[in-house]
């Protein structure tokens, strides 16, 4: 078990205060999400994005149906797209063009040297090469801008070399089978203002259509908009010194192509009022390769569609923990904490709806300061320390979950599955419930939750497998885990009642610190010491021979403990390992067999106390109080046998298969 390292923000409560709030207020198509044990999350459900005017009546929706699933409600009320926002074909409208490499005035365009200003409503269509010289837009606050780039090629030595000073909105239509680029080579001021992308704008920003635009950032920032940034479409070939895309209100991205590599972060977003600050992909395709965090979120994140692809520092690079550093665990390499390598990062919520998204990343490869929801999609990810991590809430509801390496694969104070494919691999724990203020240890539970409800849980742990610093409650849902070989660490632990109501449960690892659930449970429990090596098929078996539960074990175990609806006080099952008996026990009561150590801090089989279970304190499993005599192990050979009734070849738990 690892103590509580969680970090906190002191305005991370207000804004989950202020999601709240707006929840209430009547955000559009909330509903209540499966109950949990935890605080109330910043998030609700959604209804259909937006595209229309705000006074739209003729627009047409261009993005289609609903998305269904939580979203921060931050992004819920503020996420539409308008008709402009997309590409428009600019052959049949009223349009200026601007000869770049001999740049003339003309109505709305004023030219002094090399520099072109753009100062009223319009479409221009920019093409040629505008060497060391800047596009300015400084039209009226009501205009809106359109520059459409044909193969245009603009460089600066001196600024940005395009500018939008002021409109209500410039658009960047890249039109099909056309190539510009925009370059950068130091960061401009105007008066007191520093332009700090090679793209700049003042106002709402879009970029839509099917061309490429590389931006090449040797200064600063990519592409910034001091109000909203939003792609619907293009291919955006990005190399930046700090930053690839900046939106201070909020970066959406609906379609196209994005790929991104940052010396600072991928995307970011800086705004921290409630309707502010917030990243949404709905849409297209993100590559970000960023030496800082990939994307990150003032407020909140929303990922309902696309794909997302970061690499965030790398997960090589990251923390390597294994263990139980109260025991004979080691904490090792550490990575310059001063950098934040994060994948996707939130300050509010982190919410996936939809879409895939695939992480490395030095730290954590998902993390919120409050709370996450994973209701759909799919998620790969390594991580040199969490895979999905959140200081509040983090719930399961759907989608599938792939966390390939990290230290602790899900961490949060209040851990909920309710659904969904989640497989984990970890270096320390699998999954672990910490850091409430009221946190877990000897003697003490903690305020922390760890409930699983539903879904498909699958866990290689070289620490704990299931591991909570308050409650552990199982209710439901298929949940394999591997434990540690080590002594030190358990395949379930928790400071509070371990509890198991039903689904089916199947552990495998060492007896050293083996905990059983206690005698409040509302499912019968049994646990067997039996041996067997990493890559064996372990299968339990009722009296009648037909198989209750089966999984290829990827370590050493010495011990087995089972779950199912299946066991009845009074029948006998039997453990295999490869075909082969290796262990059978007689359901006794809610726990039987091989017993471990109670729960440290209340409750039935707490240290200190009765434990019914054969808990530290309580009655020896062999009847004695004293322990002077050692309980009788279990009949049968010491291999196991492979299912034969189960239809099918059993789960491969995740990791090698070779022992760790």
């Amino acid at each position: 078990m690892k103590p509580n390292r969680l970090s906190t923000k002191k305005h991370t409560l207000c804004f989950a205060v202020i999601l709240s709030a707006l929840i209430l207020a009547g955000c559009a198509s909330t509903q209540s999400t499966t109950s949990s044990t935890s605080a109330s999350s910043a998030s609700s459900t959604v209804s259909t994005v937006s595209t229309s005017e705000e006074s739209g009546a003729d627009e047409t929706d261009s993005t289609g149906g609903a998305m269904n699933g939580t979203i921060g409600s931050v992004i819920e009320a503020n996420l539409s797209f308008k008709n402009k926002d997309f590409y428009i074909d600019y052959s049949m409208e009223d349009t200026v063009k601007i000869d770049l490499s001999a740049p003339k005035e003309a109505d709305g365009v004023k030219v002094s040297g090399s520099t072109v200003t753009i100062t009223k409503a319009g479409t221009y269509v920019l093409s040629g090469t505008l060497t060391d010289g800047q596009v300015i837009i400084d039209a009226g606050d009501e205009d809106d801008v359109r520059l459409v780039l044909e193969n245009a090629n603009i460089t600066c030595t001196t600024t940005a070399p395009i500018y939008a000073k002021n409109a209500d909105k410039v658009i960047i239509s890249l039109p099909e089978n056309t190539e510009s680029t925009v370059t950068d080579t130091v960061t401009g001021t105007d008066g007191n203002d520093a332009l700090t992308a090679a793209i700049f704008a003042k106002c709402d920003l879009s970029v839509n259509g099917t061309g490429t635009l590389n931006v090449n950032a040797n200064a600063n920032d990519g592409i910034t908009s001091e109000d909203k940034l939003k792609i619907t479409g293009g291919v955006l070939n990005i190399t930046s010194a700090d930053d690839g895309l900046v939106g201070k209100d909020a970066v959406l991205i609906k379609d196209g192509t994005v790929h991104i590599t940052a010396s600072g972060n991928g995307i970011k977003s800086t705004k921290s009022e409630a309707d502010k600050g917030y990243v949404y992909i709905g849409g297209g395709t993100v590559n970000i390769t960023a030496e800082q965090d990939g994307i990150q979120a003032e407020t909140s994140v929303l990922i309902s569609a696309g794909e997302v692809n970061v690499t965030a520092g790398g997960s090589a690079n990251g923390e390597q923990k294994t263990g139980n550093a109260m025991f004979d665990g080691a904490q090792s390499t550490t990575t310059d904490e001063t950098l934040s390598t994060k994948g996707i990062k939130a300050e509010a919520a982190l919410d996936i709806t939809g879409g895939t998204v695939t992480v490395d990343s030095a730290d954590d490869s998902l993390h919120s300061n409050d709370s996450m929801t994973v209701s759909g999609g799919g998620i790969t990810v390594k991580s040199g320390d969490d895979g999905l991590h959140a200081d509040n809430t983090l719930t399961i509801e759907d989608g599938t979950i792939v966390v390939e390496e990290s230290c602790e694969g899900l961490e949060a104070i209040d851990l909920i599955i309710n659904g969904g494919a989640i497989d984990v691999t970890a270096s320390d724990d699998g999954l672990n419930a910490a850091g409430s203020a009221v946190d877990g240890g000897f003697g003490t539970a903690g305020a922390d939750t760890l409930t699983v409800n539903g879904g498909t849980l699958t866990v290689n742990a070289s620490g704990d497998g299931l591991d909570s610093n308050g409650a552990l409650t199982i209710n439901g849902g298929t949940v394999y885990v591997s434990g540690p070989t080590g002594d030190g660490n358990g395949t379930f632990d928790c400071d509070g009642v371990f509890t198991i109501n039903g689904g089916v449960v199947l552990g495998t690892g060492s007896s050293g610190m083996l905990k059983t659930p206690t005698t409040g449970s509302k499912q019968n429990t049994i646990s067997v010491s039996c041996t067997g090596s990493a890559g064996d098929t372990v299968e339990v078996k009722g009296a009648d021979g037909n198989t209750l539960v089966s999984a290829v074990a990827p370590k050493n175990f010495t011990n087995v403990t089972f779950s199912t609806p299946d066991i009845t006080e009074g029948e006998t099952y039997t453990v295999y390992v490869n075909g082969t008996e290796a262990a059978s026990e007689t359901c006794s009561g809610v726990v039987s067999g091989a017993t471990g150590m109670g729960s440290f801090g209340g409750g039935p089989g707490n240290m200190g106390g009765q434990a019914p279970n054969g808990g530290m304190g309580g009655q020896m499993p062999n009847g004695n109080s004293d322990g002077t005599t050692p309980p009788e192990m279990p009949s049968g050979d010491s291999g196991i046998t492979p299912p034969n009734g189960n239809g099918g070849t059993p789960p491969q738990m995740p990791g090698n298969t070779s022992d760790t």
